[in-house]
């Protein structure tokens, strides 16, 4: 298999039947192809872990500040740190995408453009969805807001000073070391102004460009926003990583993640299925449940 191309080996052939060993090599080609490539192209992903796991609910208990003390007398014990239990959990949820490989499209020798735009089609609907439940986590999880000067690019606001006081919160408040890097999410109409070149301090740049002399910062467009978007009219600023908050796909035993099976008469039906779920991590960090102060919403960025 390893010589053959991808167009073969998506290629679904009538004669090998709807259970056949060729089926087998489809279903789990594309069940690989559509999974790693929505959650590569998803913004979510970039900025929080992501792991395959093998169950569907999990509970982290919030002992997460340690002490460790130093000098000691050489006799002495030092004292175990005490681990509380308030806790919290996460809970992976079902989502199904199907497309159907119809048997005219054999006939008219289009099987490969067909079932290339409807993987796309799937890949792309799978990336907006995690899209939309991992940032609509993370703006639910924010610990600490700051509220822009203005809506961004009218003649009031300072897009400059409202990341960084943003910034300050996040530093002076969460669980961080303070050197950690930062990403920023914005709604895809906030591009120009992060991109418009002005003068700062006899330098041309980019306000991009100038916050990154300062601090290691990612900057991601998302469209999905505005009053039905996953972070409303806001931008987040957050420290990126698994500590902050995890995206969970389930990859155990226990139920069929593709099935490829026979519409009488029509063609092939193709449904995969996928478990997945996202936990904003609590740090004890003075944040309310459910949130920490790693994460920041700068509310109003946009109209």
């Amino acid at each position: 298999m390893a010589n053959e191309s991808l167009e073969k080996i998506l290629n679904v052939e009538a004669s090998i039947g709807a259970f056949g060993k060729g089926d087998s090599v489809l279903e789990q080609t594309l069940r690989d192809f559509i999974q790693l490539q929505s959650t590569t192209i998803a913004v979510g992903t970039q900025v929080v872990g992501v792991r395959t796991v093998g169950w569907l609910s999990f509970t982290w208990y919030t002992g997460a500040e340690g002490t460790f003390k130093y000098p000691l007398d050489d006799n002495a014990v030092v004292d175990p740190t005490k681990i509380g239990t308030e806790n919290y959990s996460v809970k992976l949820e079902k989502g199904q995408g199907r497309c159907v490989f119809l048997d005219s499209t054999l006939l008219r020798g289009e099987t490969w453009e067909n079932m290339n735009r409807q993987q796309l089609a799937i890949i792309q609907a799978r990336a907006d969805l995690i899209d939309n439940h991992i940032l609509g986590k993370l703006h639910g999880g924010a610990g600490q807001t700051q509220a822009a000067t203005a809506v961004w690019g009218t003649g009031s606001a300072d897009e400059e000073a409202d990341i960084l006081d943003a910034m300050d919160k996040i530093f002076n408040n969460g669980r961080v070391s303070g050197n950690e890097p930062l990403a920023l999410i914005l709604p895809a109409t906030c591009r120009s102004q992060m991109m418009n070149t002005r003068l700062y301090t006899n330098l041309l740049q980019s306000l991009q460009e100038r916050l990154n002399t300062m601090v290691t910062l990612d900057v991601y467009y998302t469209r999905d926003f505005g009053a039905s978007g996953a972070i409303g009219n806001d931008a987040l600023l957050l420290i990126k990583g698994a500590q902050t908050a995890e995206f969970f796909t389930y990859n155990g035993d226990g139920f069929q993640e593709t099935e490829l099976t026979r519409i009488e008469g029509v063609g092939y039906s193709w449904l995969l299925t996928s478990y997945m779920g996202t936990v904003i991590h609590e740090h004890q960090d003075g944040a309310s449940a459910g949130t920490n102060n790693r994460i920041c919403k700068i509310t109003g960025v946009v109209a």
